[in-house]
This record gives C-alpha cells, structure tokens and sequence, in this order.
C-alpha cells in the first residue's frame, strides 16, 4: 500500500511540473508573438556601468521602456532614490516579475511600474530612458520620441541602436563574444 502511495505521489508531482513547464513556454511565447520583442533580463553584472551612464539626478524622471522585471529601475533607484522612475512594460510575464521585485524591494514610492504600450504612453516629460530593444523597434521608436522629447533628455540603449541616429558616446562593457549586454549606445535628444 505505501508504494501506491509514493507512486501516486511522484506521478501527481510529474503531472504537475509537466503542467507549470508547459504552461510557462506557453507564456513565453505568447509574450514573443504579442509584444515582438522576447523577455530577456539584463545582467545584473552590467547594472552599475548602466547607472553610470544614466547619470541620474534627484530631480530626474528616467523611463524604462519593455522594463521587464524591473531590476534596472530599482538599481537606478539605489543609486538616487530620489529621482523618479516608470517602467512600461506590455506583457504580463515581465509585470509580475516585476511587481514581486519591487515587493521585495519595499515598494519604493517613487517606482511606478506600468502595463502599458510605450507607443502610446506620453513621454515628454522624460529626461532619462533605458532601452533594450531589437533594433526595429528602436528604428520604430525613434520618430515618437523626436517628436516627444525635450532637448537634453538622455537615452541609454543596451546593445542595440537607432540606425538613423548617431549616438554621442559608445560604451563597450567588456564582456564575452557570447555575452548578451555588450555595449551601451548613449543618445541624447
């Protein structure tokens, strides 16, 4: 009888982690196919080199545009907690990891995450973005925020840049051929 037991045991077990893994592709898909870009969270190695290029002030309003699980608004916070932040993100996925990021991190007051389409979110008010994007939503993005942006306000792309706009500085983070977050594109507006 105990071997019954244990057997229905470790089958409901595999059923069940069958059942997440399944449906944790299914997310990771449909994030791929609905938002055309893929959830993919920046090293956490490269964080600091971001922040620094970000140059962030007290009265700084920085936007995170696809801001997926959020570490990159709560690193930027560490560093001036002060500053105001927005992550706009359109898929669920990234929202909750991002939510439960920022639940362990006491909910900093000042860290507003979103589901939104950056496309259709106002973003004049911005004097700092972080982007990692492919490169056609870049070049998609570019004319919305030529439109939008105030002069001064400072972009900082990971590893991808506008094709028909030169960035005023280029930072190579000196990492591996085979690592993702291998340059930052600064732009300013």
């Amino acid at each position: 009888m105990i071997h019954l037991i244990i057997a229905y045991v470790v089958l409901s077990l595999a059923v069940l982690i069958a059942l997440v893994t399944t449906g944790v592709l299914f997310l990771i898909t449909w994030s791929m196919i609905f938002t055309k870009a893929p959830f993919v969270p920046i090293a956490k190695k490269v964080l600091p080199e971001i922040i620094k290029a970000m140059d962030i002030k007290s009265d700084s309003k920085v936007y995170d545009l696809g801001c997926g699980d959020g570490r990159v608004l709560i690193a930027a916070w560490r560093s001036q907690p002060r500053a105001k932040y927005v992550g706009l993100d359109k898929d669920w996925l990234p929202m909750i990891c991002s939510w439960w990021q920022l639940r362990r991190t006491d909910q900093p007051k000042n860290i507003v995450i979103l589901r939104r389409d950056f496309f259709k979110q106002d973003l004049s008010n911005a004097t700092h973005i972080f982007t990692y994007l492919f490169p056609k939503l870049m070049d998609q993005l570019l004319p919305k925020l030529q439109a939008e942006l105030q002069p001064g306000t400072k972009l900082i792309s990971c590893d991808f840049y506008f094709t028909n706009k030169k960035p005023s500085q280029i930072i190579d983070l000196q990492r591996s051929k085979n690592a993702l977050a291998k340059k930052l594109y600064v732009y300013k507006f």
